[in-house]
């Protein structure tokens, strides 16, 4: 297999032409999830924002995916640390979350359905760039929508880690990240990333 070398990480993109059978053993679903949050104090910070995308193991999109945007008040808001208040403020991420009419729970049984809709209980792992800090938000915000997914996770930011102690000359190689910090556009680069990470990194012995 060649070696594809990109000066951007190539957006992926929902084919509807593309099929898939949620029962078969083949189908390996990925459950891509990015949430953003009023910051990472699991504890204390909210969910203000997420959005899941499902491939198959194959890195397809099988689904447009879900996103939705969690109400809180002004005055929560306005708790935020100064880099969400900069990010969150500048993507108009703040505006939406003060003008949802969603709740946590809305949001989370809509989830909960989409996944069904797509996947068997425990079939699918997590997948994202540090996603074990969306997982632990989850599990105290959204638990039951967590217990859909199977308890393994892709964390795409470990296999960065460890390339950069294995082979950093070909680590640095991958194109950077836009890092917009918005949900969607969050999942699609980690699912890009974890693309040019097989192709590139992830190569048959010739």
């Amino acid at each position: 297999m060649s070696k594809r070398k990109h000066t951007e990480l190539e957006t992926p993109v929902y084919d509807p032409s593309h099929t898939f059978n949620k029962e078969s053993k083949d189908f390996k679903p990925i459950i891509w999830i990015d949430c953003e949050m009023t910051g990472l104090d699991v504890f204390n910070d909210h969910i203000i924002e997420i959005c899941c995308i499902i491939t198959d193991g194959d890195l397809n999109i099988i689904d447009e995916g879900y996103e939705s945007v969690i109400h809180y008040d002004k005055e929560v808001m306005d708790t935020m640390n100064e880099w969400c208040v900069e990010h969150h403020g500048d993507s108009g991420l703040t505006k939406k979350v003060i003008e949802s009419e969603k709740t946590l729970e809305t949001v989370e049984r809509e989830l909960l359905e989409y996944l069904e809709k797509f996947t068997i209980k425990g079939s699918a792992v997590l997948g994202g760039n540090t996603v074990h800090m969306d997982r632990a938000f989850m599990m105290r915000e959204m638990p039951k929508a967590l217990e859909h997914l199977h308890y393994r996770i892709i964390d795409v930011s470990s296999i960065t880690e460890f390339g950069k102690r294995h082979n950093f000359n070909l680590i640095k190689k991958c194109p950077k990240k836009k890092e917009a910090h918005t949900a969607r556009a969050d999942i699609l680069e980690s699912i890009a990333q974890l693309k040019w990470y097989r192709d590139n990194y992830f190569v048959q012995p010739e």
